[in-house]
């Protein structure tokens, strides 16, 4: 191979390269909607992953596009987002008498109040007649992850809280919430439905409005 034919083959080999990240670049799945409903497109980073006290969640939303270009959000200006294919929705949430988040048991339910709520951002599991969010928070002393899931039909302006971690689902608590549907209680009852994502296809599937 002359040195013309070998200059030609590393230039469009260097195109072609750049053609493919900038088309990688621009398939980025991670999104931004601000309260205006202006949809801004790039990498998504709500979590602080280092530093002091360990991780948290930042207190801005963080988008960088494709230039590299990075904008800060104020979460109370933020409706929503993507990062890596998990939709997350705002929601300003309130549970009385007693500080948020906290795991209760004593008091499953979550009201949808933006006066007198607090933002939070829910992962959507699935959506339907029945929907299913997960609540995110850090544990202050190891800094881990955890996760609850909440519950709410359409038309509601309140989540139940569907299960307790390792203690498995709030069968008390889904008993009630279920009353417009018999066949999910008993389902429930004789324990036969073990995990929330069951519960929520049962419902959608089976119970009729």
């Amino acid at each position: 191979m002359n040195k013309r034919k070998l200059l030609f083959f590393f230039i469009v080999l260097l195109f072609s390269t750049h053609i493919l990240l900038f088309a990688q670049d621009n398939n980025q799945s991670d999104y931004l909607v601000l309260n205006t409903g202006e949809t801004l497109y790039g990498r998504v980073q709500y979590i602080k992953e280092r530093g002091f006290g360990g991780r948290s969640f930042y207190k801005k939303v963080r988008i960088t596009d494709t230039s590299g270009k990075r904008k800060k959000y104020k979460r109370k200006n933020v409706s929503g987002f993507s990062v890596d294919g998990s939709v997350f929705k705002s929601f300003w949430l309130s549970q009385q008498s007693q500080p948020f988040p906290r795991v209760s048991l004593e008091n499953p339910r979550y009201d949808i109040a933006f006066k007198n709520g607090e933002q939070h951002f829910l992962r959507i599991v699935s959506k339907g007649r029945l929907n299913h969010y997960e609540l995110e928070w850090f544990d202050q002393e190891s800094s881990a992850l955890w996760s609850m899931s909440l519950l709410k039909k359409e038309g509601d302006r309140f989540f139940i809280r569907a299960d307790q971690g390792l203690f498995g689902l709030k069968r008390k608590v889904l008993l009630n919430y279920f009353s417009d549907c018999p066949k999910l209680q008993e389902k429930i009852r004789q324990k036969e439905l073990k995990k929330v994502h069951q519960i929520v296809t049962f419902y959608n599937t089976n119970c009729l409005p």
